[in-house]
């Protein structure tokens, strides 16, 4: 399993791994699991990824890491 580590804006620790077939995101003790790494990235995320900014942005920068990630994996 291929697995990438950085941080959130607000400086937690997000680890995202992929095993060919599934995302798996790590942050602050949740666990998020999906077909892309952005559902993975939200899920772990979840509501406490609200304290990172407004949702707009945290959409955009979910959308940049999973994009640079995903990109990485290929």
């Amino acid at each position: 399993m291929e697995g990438w580590r950085t941080y959130t804006p607000d400086g937690r620790m997000l680890e995202v791994e992929h095993d060919g077939l599934e995302w798996v995101a790590r942050c602050d003790g949740a666990v998020g699991a999906g077909s892309s790494a952005r559902e993975a990235i939200t899920e772990a995320l979840g509501s406490d990824g609200i304290s990172i900014g407004s949702e707009p942005d945290l959409e955009t920068w979910i959308a940049e890491q999973a994009a640079r990630i995903e990109a990485e994996a290929e």
